[in-house]
């Protein structure tokens, strides 16, 4: 049991020191936001794509389709759940507030924390499965999410959903998976390496995002400490139990618990910069619920590891 804890808590401490290194860079402005946002545009439409195609080029077979599938709708159980779960338990006297909270409550930062960590404790096959989570998560962020952020139904459009740059790169790394399209080694060199981008350039940007982040507005009021213990603490415990009376395999198990258990996801600022709203909320929200999450998250996922 200690064992597991502590081989989880290795690999968390060793992202979060990358975080420090972003904060650090933050507070001695060596790093600015248009900086911040162009590394955070370097990872959506560079690296993330690179990451897809290295996990996805692997021989097909069923057994993967099966577990592929069953990731994807345990997902989407999941993300049912929490939205169901946030509604019922977050009230805010104030409407964006509110919503602005139970999209961080909702949805984690499955991608720019979620990856690197699968990576690290499964390799290329825990992205393989943990890209079935990000497709849930991508499709209700730009449907509930967004209305949950705006309050406005007019907002929702299909072209920003299906041009989103997550969905295109695990729709064209699934096409070449499908279809038994082996990239050639030329090519595939330059992307190994753009892929492996993934860890450190995240962990800079949320590092930067929390040495700008104003920690007495993030936590302030009792809807603040509901969100902040149903994203690290409740929804991931509930996640693992609904794995284990589901029976889903270890590793499928730890894919989920490590996407379920990461803090608020970093889309929460970019919808609110998008639509014009709390930038400063949100992005506090964010940063103070991933610095809190180096505590959290070694304990849900050794949970995962230990139990299932």
């Amino acid at each position: 049991m200690l064992q597991s804890f502590l081989t989880v808590g290795q690999q968390i401490i060793t992202l979060y020191l990358l975080l420090v290194v972003g904060f650090v860079l933050g507070k001695v402005k060596i790093l600015d936001d248009r900086a911040s946002t162009a590394m955070s545009n370097l990872v959506m439409y560079v690296v993330s794509p690179c990451i897809m195609i290295v996990a996805f080029q692997r021989p097909l077979e069923r057994e993967m389709l099966r577990n592929f599938g069953l990731v994807t709708g345990v997902s989407l159980l999941l993300h049912v759940v929490f939205i169901v779960v946030a509604v019922l338990l977050i009230r805010d006297g104030t409407t964006q507030r509110q919503g602005d909270l139970r999209f961080a409550a909702v949805f984690s930062n499955c991608g720019f924390i979620g990856y690197p960590l699968m990576a690290a404790m499964l390799g290329s096959i825990g992205i393989f499965y943990g890209s079935a989570y990000v497709i849930v998560f991508t499709v209700l962020t730009w449907t509930w999410g967004v209305y949950a952020v705006t309050g406005d139904r007019s907002q929702l459009r299909l072209k920003p959903l299906l041009l989103n740059p997550g969905v295109i790169s695990v729709a064209a790394a699934m096409a070449l998976y499908l279809c038994r399209i082996t990239v050639p080694e030329m090519l595939m060199v330059p992307v190994r390496y753009l892929s492996e981008l993934n860890t450190p350039v995240p962990m800079l940007v949320v590092g930067y995002q929390l040495s700008h982040a104003d920690f007495r507005r993030a936590l302030r009021g009792a809807s603040a400490w509901v969100t902040l213990a149903l994203r690290l603490v409740v929804l991931p415990l509930v996640s693992l139990g609904i794995c284990l009376a589901l029976r889903v395999p270890h590793d499928l198990t730890l894919v989920l618990l490590i996407a379920a258990s990461a803090p608020p996801a970093a889309l929460l600022s970019m919808f609110a910069a998008r639509f014009g709203k709390d930038t400063e909320l949100a992005s506090s929200v964010v940063s103070v619920q991933t610095a809190i999450s180096a505590v959290t998250m070694p304990v849900m996922v050794g949970l995962a590891e230990l139990l299932a």
